[in-house]
């Protein structure tokens, strides 16, 4: 399939969606949520929502306000984690960070606003039906906890400046940036009804992806990813695939949980094109 065209249509539409979502406002605090939310990026969070719901059959709009509310806590998470008190960053997506530019309360706050109001989206979307609704926003709390994304981000601050083994590098990936990815995955997935079997493939795809997307920002940022803001994982002491196998490591290990990935995939069908190809897609840009 065209993966460029298909990422830019369900780009444009989570885009759309988000900007609606939050339009434009006199006071400080829309405009710098505005500032990072609506900054770019790929989205790939929401657009794995989206793709996994069509495996199972649900249209883009049903499944549309849990993929956004997926890039708000993405976007949240970005935000702190620029703050001085966490990697001190100075850029994001090529533009001064929130806090250079709103200071580090509104940066807060910001963060503090698109986490609650994603939960706010997911509670108040329609032609959903409830119990399939709170399944989904149970999955995305889960995610975004201290059992998993939040829970990482305090493990990967514990581990700085330390020799870490593999499972703990593990650990740290599959929670800091793992659990949303293959939240994004379930979400879809649940929204749409799916049934038990295809649920557990989709869930074991999104596990092996969100490894192997966190090992590829790993190599990209040890080779010198061009695109990179701030400082890198290895300035700031962080503990990385590279570091504990090295690059060539590193890429086998991605190689590994990309084919993984994809072997959950087996029996979907052509309607999990779109999946088959992110997974090919996330770790090719670090080859």
């Amino acid at each position: 399939m065209d993966l460029e065209r298909y990422l830019a249509a369900r780009g444009r539409l989570v885009e759309r969606a988000l900007a609606a979502r939050f339009p434009p406002a006199r006071a400080r605090l829309r405009q710098a949520v505005r500032y990072s939310l609506l900054a770019g990026g790929k989205r790939i969070r929401p657009i794995l929502a989206l793709a996994a719901g069509e495996v199972c059959g649900a249209p883009a709009r049903r499944v549309l306000p849990f993929a956004c509310a997926l890039e708000m806590i993405h976007t949240y998470s970005l935000v702190h984690d620029d703050l001085p008190a966490m990697d001190d960053d100075d850029l994001r997506r090529g533009q001064p960070t929130s806090h250079k530019v709103w200071g580090e309360g509104l940066a807060i706050l910001v963060g503090d606003a698109l986490l609650t109001e994603a939960f706010r989206v997911m509670a108040g979307a329609r032609g959903v039906p409830p119990a399939r609704a709170l399944g989904a926003v149970a999955e995305v709390a889960a995610a975004a906890g201290e059992a998993g994304m939040v829970g990482g981000q305090a493990l990967d601050l514990a581990a700085e400046g330390s020799r870490a083994s593999l499972r703990r590098v593990q650990d740290i990936h599959r929670r800091k940036t793992g659990a949303l990815l293959r939240s994004a995955v379930r979400v879809g997935a649940l929204v749409a009804g799916a049934d038990a079997r295809t649920l557990r493939r989709l869930t074991a795809y999104g596990e092996h992806l969100g490894l192997a997307f966190q090992i590829a920002d790993d190599i990209l940022d040890a080779s010198g990813d061009p695109e990179a803001d701030g400082r890198t994982d290895h300035e700031l002491g962080k503990a990385t695939y590279p570091g504990v196998l090295g690059l060539a490591g590193a890429r086998a290990a991605a190689a590994r949980e990309r084919d993984a990935a994809l072997a959950a995939l087996r029996g979907l069908g052509r309607a999990a094109e779109a999946l088959r190809a992110l997974a090919a897609y996330v770790v090719a840009r670090a080859s």
